[in-house]
């Protein structure tokens, strides 16, 4: 296989499911610094949809069950695809880059799982964690 997908995707049922702000900051320097390698290929490829179809066939070989990715494991593929895959393409390239890289991986990600996904950069998602007591919002973090 061309990319390690069971170390990019390590614990996505746990790091999928991040409350805080500060967990997910923690969690976040820990992909840019273990797991963002690992896509180079895909990052520096001429041809970025090939390669994202490439991941994607990966992806779906290495999460599979009975011929299928099952539900509960597609929904935390592409929630940690949005919290950490594409905001760390945004944090660690070219603006222009980054958008390219993140639309053709977006699209291909979503036919090859009939999902539909966007992405969004990691200081939205920052703004976007509050404290609740109760569950009831107080206010940002």
């Amino acid at each position: 296989m061309k990319y390690d997908v069971e170390k990019i995707f390590d614990d996505v049922a746990y790091l999928s499911k991040i409350h805080s702000k500060k967990d997910y900051e923690k969690w976040m320097g820990v992909f840019n610094e273990k797991r963002y390698p690992l896509l180079a290929e895909l990052i520096k490829s001429e041809d970025v949809a090939a390669e994202a179809g490439t991941f994607c066939e990966e992806v779906t070989a290495s999460f599979k069950k009975f011929g299928k990715v099952r539900g509960a494991d597609l929904m935390n593929l592409n929630y940690y695809m949005i919290y950490y895959v594409f905001p760390a393409i945004q944090m660690n390239e070219e603006k222009d880059d980054a958008i390219r890289i993140c639309d053709s991986l977006r699209d291909v990600w979503n036919s090859h799982f009939k999902s539909n996904i966007n992405y969004t950069d990691y200081d939205t998602l920052m703004e976007g964690f509050q404290t609740k007591i109760f569950g009831i919002p107080i206010g940002k973090n």
